[in-house]
Parts: C-alpha cells; sequence; structure tokens
C-alpha cells in the first residue's frame, strides 16, 4: 500500500474570527469535489515536512504566506483509499486578514465563514468530524 500525506489549514482572521473556505474549481473527472467547499492545502510532497507542504499548498492555492510559528495542529487521522494509506493533517492559523486572496485554478471562488456557517457546510467527509472536534476544543468560534 502506498503512503500519502496531506495537510489541510482552519485559517481564521482576527477581525471578526470569520473562518476562510475555498470553493473548489469544476472538475469532470471528480464530480464529488466539483463546486464544493474545501479548505486550503493539499498532498505534502515526499521531500517536505508537512509545515513545508502546508505553506507551500496555501501560498499556490490561496497566495497567503503563513508563518510556521502561527500554525497549530489541530486534528491528525490516518486512513486507508483504494490503494492509499493517508496521513492527513489540519492545522489552525489566525491571520490579520490584510492579506490578498489569489486564487489557483484548483478553486473558483472564497468566503469568510462564520463558525455557525462552517458547521452549516455541506462538506464531504471528513471534515464535518474535524469541524466538530474544533468546535470542541474552542478553534471553531
Amino acid at each position: 500500500m502506498k503512503l500519502r500525506r496531506a495537510a489541510k489549514i482552519v485559517i481564521r482572521r482576527e477581525s471578526d474570527k470569520k473562518y476562510l473556505i475555498l470553493w473548489s474549481s469544476k472538475w469532470e473527472e471528480r464530480p464529488d469535489r466539483s463546486q464544493k467547499p474545501d479548505l486550503p492545502g493539499g498532498v505534502v510532497e515526499e521531500t517536505e515536512s508537512m509545515i513545508d507542504g502546508l505553506r507551500r499548498e496555501v501560498r499556490e492555492e490561496a497566495g497567503i504566506d503563513i508563518e510556521p510559528s502561527r500554525l497549530h495542529l489541530a486534528h491528525a487521522l490516518t486512513y486507508d483509499h483504494n490503494e492509499w494509506s493517508s496521513i492527513f493533517e489540519i492545522y489552525f492559523a489566525e491571520i490579520s486578514g490584510d492579506e490578498e486572496i489569489t486564487l489557483s485554478w484548483e478553486h473558483e471562488s472564497y468566503r469568510w465563514l462564520t463558525a455557525e456557517e462552517v458547521m452549516a457546510l455541506e462538506i464531504r467527509q471528513p471534515y464535518p468530524a474535524i469541524f466538530t472536534h474544533m468546535k470542541e476544543v474552542g478553534l471553531l468560534v
């Protein structure tokens, strides 16, 4: 079984405590992800640490450079999917909100949502359980 590592991030804007949610672009080959809510982040390359891979993905997908000292591991899990075994880490960071969001081809739009709006999203697994955990520990308020 092949190992894949992925890292995503929940970003909260300091000024109004809203959270950055991206909407995926249209993917004909992945209708389950096409034009659906998503978090910044993605697959971490073999030569990268989880932090370095996450920072690269966030720069590519949202144009934001987050300092490592602002990143906090919020949730981690492993799961098997077909021929892959995945290590999946979710980080949390608070940013000033002055940063300009610049989307890559992978996402067509973004919104800053309240915690209640995030909790109500129709989003793929495992995000609902992760959001519930983050709410319970005080990171999604």
